[in-house]
């Protein structure tokens, strides 16, 4: 017959001391916690955060063609966009577009540099498609985000009139623009 040593007897009262105390669980009516979110508004870029992008790159480009070196033509292009970016906001939420001077910029205009010689092609930009609206160097414009806040659209056009006897060559310039919201 076996009997039970010390140690049993203490091991069996300690399970039913945990039996005891489950089968005496209590429950407070009406007990809650708080569960909340806060959604801003804003945008994102390729959609990322902004704060999660390093650098964005060249988004595109005004291309105002081929033109003889005598040419005193005028020219106008539209913003082209690479296929690598996608802008979304928020609708309705201010946003704001920034365009700097240039790397060739004087006397408050932007100017295209010859790839080879010190010879320039002034151009301006515009904000709308009957080139009414100029837009200034560093000055901010408002963007739309009610009509396509899913793809906002950068609105800018470029125009030029060439002076006649450039010299040939490829004319350039590099703008840096800022979104601010």
């Amino acid at each position: 017959m076996h009997r039970p040593t010390a140690w049993g007897h203490a091991l069996a009262g300690w399970i039913g001391l945990m039996v005891s105390a489950s089968s005496s669980a209590q429950t407070l009516p009406g007990t809650t916690f708080q569960v909340g979110a806060t959604v801003t508004r804003g945008c994102l870029i390729n959609s990322q955060l902004p704060s999660q992008i390093p650098q964005l790159g060249n988004v595109g480009r005004l291309d105002f063609g081929i033109d003889s070196a005598l040419s005193r033509a005028t020219r106008d292009t539209t913003l082209v966009r690479s296929g690598g970016i996608t802008l979304s906001c928020s609708p309705g939420i201010a946003l704001t577009m920034q365009v700097g001077a240039g790397l060739h910029a004087q006397g408050g205009n932007r100017r295209m540099q010859h790839q080879q010689q010190d010879a320039f092609v002034t151009y301006r930009l515009y904000q709308d498609a009957g080139f009414q609206t100029l837009i200034g160097i560093d000055q901010a414009f408002a963007l739309d985000t009610d009509s396509g806040a899913l793809n906002v659209q950068f609105p800018v056009r470029g125009r030029l009139t060439l002076p006649g006897q450039l010299p040939a060559g490829e004319y350039t310039d590099e703008l840096t623009f800022t979104l601010t919201w």
